[in-house]
């Protein structure tokens, strides 16, 4: 069954394809972070923690209710693995010119949550939506999740749904942060 469910987790789940691809490396960028260890600069977070495994949510079109369950979960994840120093942020992906807006409600949801998990907004023409392949043109994409270990994509889901996907990403984390 693990060996189901992390085949599961390397492959996209329902939707429009986005992402990088399972073994690509993640790139060094720059968002504006409003929570976490990183709040108030623009501090790059794959840089900042180097080889140690994490998750990044890039959120291009989901629901709050979800990235609400997203969060807790990159919340459990944090602190399971927490003696691995897994770590995780949310990037919201914020349509051309709504950049101020989206950083609003990122704020205000980050407060909402009180989660050490990294919430940080980039605008869609930023060039590491594009290095990070991150699909803002299909709007059935919700979300794209990369999970990594030293800058390597271990598993990546599309439209990731926080009750139904649980599973999948928890065994994800555990593999990278063993």
């Amino acid at each position: 069954m693990t060996t189901t469910l992390l085949a599961i987790a390397a492959t996209t789940f329902l939707g429009g394809n986005s992402g990088l691809s399972v073994g690509e490396n993640i790139t060094p960028f720059h968002p504006t972070h409003v929570a976490g260890p990183l709040a108030g600069g623009t501090d790059c977070f794959p840089c900042t923690f180097g080889n140690r495994p994490q998750a990044q949510v890039w959120i291009t079109n989901d629901s709050p209710e979800n990235t609400k369950g997203i969060a807790s979960l990159l919340d459990g994840a944090m602190k399971k693995h927490g003696n691995a120093e897994f770590k995780a942020m949310i990037v919201w992906v914020a349509p051309k010119g709504q950049k101020d807006a989206y950083l609003k409600a990122a704020r205000a949801f980050a407060k909402s949550e009180k989660q050490p998990v990294d919430f940080a907004v980039l605008e869609a023409g930023d060039e590491a939506v594009s290095k990070y392949k991150v699909n803002t043109t299909d709007k059935t994409v919700k979300n794209t999740v990369f999970v990594y270990k030293n800058w390597k994509v271990a598993a990546k889901m599309v439209n990731f749904d926080a009750k139904k996907d649980a599973s999948a990403f928890n065994t994800a984390v555990a593999k990278i942060a063993g």
